[in-house]
């Protein structure tokens, strides 16, 4: 067995709430709340805190800073909200622009535990391909901006021209508090959200890669000059979410204007979200991502046994973390559209081979990919157990082995594809629902076909039973463009 991984809760409430959401978005393998340094670790004092929460998939790095931070009631509003943005957001810039540094140059320095005695599990990409992303989270004065602005989120107004000291310069020509802008413009994009703001991009935008995209593209449109002012976060991820198109892709303005657009200055409005969440699509996409989250239950019940340390030894391979995190993370970066479709393989085959009483039933999916994203296939394979294959641990064996076995099939038979994700479960209906008693997972790179492999695979596909290709069942999904009704406002650059 591997390791176990104690991960943080987060200290403060407006924390644990941030922690929350990570856990439902990025999953619990990637995010970790309450990570540290040693900087400042002795022989009877503990590390210092680098990162409420770090959130490492991939070439991503999310960095978060959550402050909250009392509202001054008894001072006038702008002078309350000077003092509170320099305590909530330019406190958390300081702490963001210091965990970077510190990632860049002690990359081997970070714990998840105030005594520094559990190491960051997961390896940070090498600098030159890290991808970084810093978030604050400032918390504290959403009831101010609610009834500043007479709205019932009150989520900060969006004004890319706003840059630096001008966020809390009260004698700025057209000074107006509740609203941000690039508030670090001289290094990495500091994206400002409240917990009312973060929330609904967080519930929407729900996969690692969905969230890490559209924080590239607010990034690039908040400072490409193209965005006058957002009425709010809500706002701008309605108009976000309105303009998807084929892939699960987004953008900010609609396709057929992106070219004129660039010529122009855009405005978001108020009540885009009103329009969003009151629509067709919006309920029709609610109910396919609520069934999607099959995939998200598989990825977290392997992920269970890999931070319990409770991983088996497959095919000849010790668990680890490292070994269990790279197939894990095939699966967990797929987005959200991808998981629906997925999700509705997965199912019926569990279905099927539930209900019809299959000692052994097997499917395989493909999902269309967009150029110069990884051809990926999956296999998904339910072996029942059967005391005549031996004990578990035969069993096992015997099925990690047939699970090998089938996704060098799929190479074989799909040149094309680059990697294969292999689970294999052991499914029973237990009070009305589908339940697994042992899950196996495998990930494979397309091989190098000696002629060692090839009577290997040989030998394996006929020990093993496998049908021809042309009676083994796949699946090939091509993504569906999604119309979008919203219609975005421009006005001419001056």
């Amino acid at each position: 067995m591997s390791t176990s991984i104690k991960r943080g809760e987060g200290f403060t409430a407006t924390e644990r709430t941030l922690a929350g959401f990570a856990n439902r978005s990025f999953l619990r393998l990637w995010s970790y709340p309450n990570t540290f340094n040693d900087r400042t670790k002795s022989s009877s004092g503990g590390g210092q805190e680098i990162a409420d929460l770090m959130v490492v998939f991939a070439r991503h790095v999310l960095i978060f800073s959550d402050k909250d931070i009392t509202w001054q009631t008894d001072n006038p509003t702008g002078l309350a909200w000077s003092r509170w943005y320099r305590r909530a957001v330019n406190a958390s810039i300081g702490q963001l622009v210091g965990a970077e540094r510190w990632l860049d140059l002690h990359p081997d320095r970070i714990f998840i535990d105030k005594q520094c005695e559990q190491r960051l599990p997961i390896a940070l990409p090498p600098k030159k391909e890290r991808i970084t992303y810093l978030i604050a989270v400032a918390n504290g004065g959403n009831a101010a901006s609610r009834k500043y602005f007479g709205h019932a989120r009150g989520t900060f107004m969006i004004e890319p021209s706003l840059k630096g000291g001008s966020h809390v310069d009260l004698d700025r020509k057209n000074f107006r508090p509740f609203t941000v802008g690039d508030a670090n413009p001289d290094g990495t994009f500091v994206h400002v959200f409240d917990q009312a703001g973060l929330e609904p991009v967080m519930r929407e935008l729900d996969t690692v890669t969905d969230f890490t995209n559209y924080l590239d593209a607010r990034a690039r449109f908040l400072r490409s000059g193209r965005l006058a002012i957002a009425a709010g976060e809500d706002d701008l991820i309605a108009t976000y979410m309105m303009n998807a198109f084929t892939d699960g892709k987004a953008a900010f303005v609609p396709k057929k204007l992106r070219i004129k657009a660039r010529r122009n200055v855009v405005t978001i409005p108020e009540g885009q979200y009103e329009t969003y969440v009151s629509s067709t699509l919006y309920q029709e996409f609610m109910g396919a991502k609520e069934s999607s989250r099959l995939w998200d239950r598989v990825i977290e019940m392997i992920s269970d046994d890999v931070l319990k340390g409770t991983s088996i030894e497959l095919l000849g391979h010790a668990p680890s973390t490292e070994l269990s995190e790279r197939g894990l993370r095939v699966m967990a970066a797929e987005n959200r559209m991808n998981r629906i479709h997925l999700a509705q393989i997965l199912w019926s085959a569990l279905e099927r081979a539930v209900d019809e009483g299959f000692a052994r039933f097997i499917r395989r999916a493909m999902i269309a990919r967009s150029r110069g994203e990884r051809n990926v296939g999956y296999v998904f394979l339910s072996v029942a157990y059967d005391k005549n294959l031996g004990t578990v641990d035969e069993y096992r064996k015997y099925r990690g082995g047939m699970l090998e076995t089938y996704c060098l099939a799929f190479f074989s038979e799909q040149p094309q594809l680059e990697t294969v994700v292999g689970i294999a479960l052991d499914i029973y209906r237990g009070n009305g629902e589908i339940r697994s008693r042992s899950e196996d997972l495998l990930v494979m790179d397309a091989p190098d076909w000696t002629p060692e492999l090839e009577a290997s695979f040989a030998t394996n596909r006929e020990a093993f039973g496998l049908a021809d290709p042309k009676d083994l069942e796949s699946t090939f999904r091509r993504g569906r463009r999604i119309k979008s009704p919203f219609r975005v406002k421009r006005q001419k650059r001056r």
